[in-house]
């Protein structure tokens, strides 16, 4: 999901009359694309809290709690191939690991218990968002001097709602929103449609593989806040001609890979 062509093009023809100075003086864009779950928002909390109610829920109906754990884990993870980050996947792979629990016992499933599965499932979707310490300041001086791009994977109306009650909608020029995990193939178009200087942009993000891997299209700024998903760990592109830079808080971001790039923009 993207903010309308009128919209963006309103935003763009405005950008010195609001003094705002994203656009270099080779024609081209300078730009920032923000993760949004683990890099602004706090995200994982709330999974681990579900993964926990759902082994004591799991413990409760007499299953082993470590085991229920384990089970959802691989069959989320499976899920996640499949079926990408759809709103329905995390509550169905709960409801799915409580029926293989089941089938390994040789009892009857249990509706009600199926239901409770869903619910925790859905918990962490629609819930007050935490900004980090210092993201939302940092936001709003990086306005000033970059057009702004929110791209984050999961459902649309969850995504969202989590940047609207984040308070982030007024810091962001486009706002991409992707069931499926295709971060750099997003950011190449953004790229290609708005002539944008990858030289002098960069993608801020807390994952180095599903973050990372735009380290193909433009600099990359590491901000692993959270750990993330238990296959998020991985190597970066190599030899892709771009900068990374490696910070461990939204200050960090800001000295060392913000106002780098508008140093090297100055020297341009």
């Amino acid at each position: 999901m993207r903010a309308s062509k009128q919209e963006r093009n309103v935003t763009m023809a405005g950008c010195c009359r609001m003094g705002r100075t994203y656009r270099l003086l080779n024609g081209q864009i300078a730009a920032l694309f923000f993760d949004v779950d683990g890099t602004l928002l706090e995200c994982q909390p709330y999974y681990d809290r579900a993964i926990q109610s759902f082994g004591h829920l799991m413990e409760m109906c007499g299953f082993d709690k470590e085991h229920a754990i384990r089970t959802l884990r691989e069959i989320d993870l499976s899920n996640t191939h499949m079926y990408g980050f759809e709103r329905d996947r995390f509550p169905n792979s709960m409801r799915a690991t409580y029926s293989r629990l089941c089938q390994e016992k040789s009892i009857s499933e249990l509706s009600a218990i199926s239901e409770i599965c869903q619910d925790i499932g859905n918990s962490p979707l629609f819930r007050p968002p935490v900004l980090f310490p210092d993201a939302a300041a940092v936001l709003g001086r990086a306005h000033n001097n970059f057009y702004m791009v929110a791209v984050t994977i999961g459902n649309r109306e969850a995504q969202q709602f989590k940047i609207s009650k984040g308070g982030l909608d007024p810091f962001f020029d486009d706002v991409i929103i992707t069931p499926n995990d295709n971060k750099s193939e997003r950011v190449r178009d953004v790229i290609a449609d708005l002539n944008i200087d990858a030289r002098l942009s960069a993608f801020i993000g807390n994952s180095r593989r599903s973050d990372g891997c735009c380290l193909t299209e433009t600099n990359f700024i590491h901000l692993p806040l959270e750990q993330g998903w238990q296959f998020d760990h991985s190597d970066l592109p190599a030899n892709t001609g771009f900068q990374v830079f490696e910070a461990k808080s939204w200050l960090e971001t800001e000295e060392r890979g913000i106002e780098r790039l508008l140093r090297q923009r100055e020297r341009l």
